[in-house]
């Protein structure tokens, strides 16, 4: 899976690219497996308010004109990026679910 990672207010760092990998980038990839490798893109926005808080926008289109778009905000940024997955699993997995059903349907 392709995510492209953009930080407003600090640098990039490998620790939290690995962060972005592991807790996003290998969960999801399990949920898309049927789909074609240029399919799997997300755009990952981390930004840090002036009170210490992490905002993380996870921003990704899929077949058929489906958009998957999560927001989380929390202090610690694993936590954020934590609940961001969850949140973006919960929809493919919606999303899946409703190609089931067209398939089954048709």
């Amino acid at each position: 899976m392709n995510i492209q990672i953009t930080c407003d207010g600090f640098d990039l760092t490998p620790a939290i690219s690995a962060l972005v990998q592991q807790k996003v980038d290998d969960r999801l990839e399990k949920l898309l497996t049927k789909f074609a490798p240029e399919m799997k893109s997300a755009l990952i926005r981390i930004q840090k308010d002036k009170f210490g808080v992490f905002i993380v926008n996870f921003d990704m289109n899929l077949p058929g004109k489906e958009h998957v778009y999560a927001q989380t905000s929390h202090k610690l940024l694993e936590s954020a990026i934590i609940d961001l997955s969850q949140e973006a699993e919960r929809q493919i997995v919606k999303y899946k679910s409703t190609l089931t059903e067209r398939s089954l349907i048709n």
